[in-house]
């Protein structure tokens, strides 16, 4: 399977379909190529059990709202 740029290669995330967690926000990307998303590439994030890949395939997925303090 080839390679494509600004795909990532592990969970098939892009920029409008991003990964999100709620500690770290939505993914960026760890290569200069754009083929691997931070939320795969950094172990702490990509075990969360709070880690979503590709949220804009997740029905109804909405943001947690930013609470006011």
């Amino acid at each position: 399977m080839p390679i494509t740029k600004e795909v990532c290669r592990k969970c098939g995330c892009t920029n409008n379909n991003p990964c999100y967690h709620p500690k770290y926000g939505f993914c960026w990307w760890e290569d200069s190529e754009h083929t691997i998303c931070s939320h795969c590439a950094k172990k702490e994030i990509k075990n969360s059990k709070h880690t979503q890949h590709r949220v804009n395939d997740i029905p109804d997925w909405q943001p947690p709202e930013e609470t006011q303090a």
